[in-house]
Parts: C-alpha cells; sequence; structure tokens
C-alpha cells in the first residue's frame, strides 16, 4: 500500500512538473503564426515579454471597443510621457496608426487596426526608437514590416 501511495505520488508530481515546463513555441497573430525567437518568453499565443529588451502584446476588440479602449490607453497615457508621435507600421500588409510615447530610455507604441476582418491594438515597449525599416529587427521584424 506504501509503495501505490508513493508512486501515485510521484506520477502527481511529474504530472505538474511538466506542466510548468510547458512553454509557447509560437505566436498568433490572427492565424500567422509567428516562432518565439530563442532566448525569449511568451506569456500567451499573444505576448512577447523581455525579448531583447523588447515586449508586445495585442488584443482583440471589435470595431467600436477598439476606438474606445484606444482612445482611453492613449489618453492616459499620454498624461506621463516627455513626448507623443503619430506612427504608422505595417503588419502582415495592414497599417496599423497610432502613437509613440518616450518615458525616459523606453519607447511605449500603442497602434489600432485590423488584418483582415480582425480589429486589433498592439502594446509594444522597446528601448529603439522606431522610426525607419532599418529599425526593424528581431522580433519586431517578424511582427511588422514596413514603418510609415
Amino acid at each position: 500500500m506504501k509503495s501505490i501511495l508513493t508512486c501515485a505520488l510521484l506520477l502527481f508530481s511529474m504530472y505538474f512538473y511538466g506542466q510548468d515546463q510547458k512553454r509557447i513555441g509560437f505566436l498568433d497573430l490572427v492565424g500567422n503564426h509567428i516562432q518565439v525567437p530563442r532566448g525569449c518568453e511568451a506569456l500567451s499565443e499573444y505576448e512577447l515579454q523581455a525579448c531583447d529588451g523588447t515586449s508586445i502584446k495585442w488584443d482583440y476588440y471589435s470595431e467600436d471597443m477598439l476606438s474606445a479602449v484606444f482612445d482611453a490607453t492613449i489618453s492616459a497615457y499620454g498624461e506621463s510621457a516627455k513626448t507623443k508621435t503619430e506612427v504608422t507600421l505595417t503588419s502582415f500588409g495592414s497599417q496599423f496608426t497610432g502613437y509613440k510615447f518616450q518615458t525616459g530610455e523606453t519607447f511605449q507604441y500603442f497602434l489600432k487596426g485590423k488584418i483582415g476582418d480582425r480589429a486589433l491594438m498592439f502594446n509594444l515597449g522597446t528601448p529603439i526608437n522606431i522610426s525607419s525599416n532599418n529599425d526593424l529587427n528581431g522580433i519586431l521584424s517578424m511582427v511588422f514590416e514596413k514603418v510609415g
């Protein structure tokens, strides 16, 4: 009986240990699969944290909700930022417009747009001041293909 209980406890522990070790290998951006770069960690299929100093997340909304959430985010974030600049980036052939804020050494980008019929908002934090296509490297080049 003692050995059965020990065996069951061992299997139970291995199951939960294995669950913690499950890594997300691909991000899903409206059906476009983006491989998580080596050394980076995805928190979900829609969020990558601290990948060479860059974090990116996107959320899906209805078109009406997107406008409301975007406007509220820009209003709230703009109060504490040093600078606010309009930006346009292209992702999977679709233009996303929004704003770049500078807070210290970090740039925060909030972009809204659609890929196909899915409305979404990007929240991007990076030490890179994205101003030309040459600034798109690493994870940025996997999500965006064009500046402006």
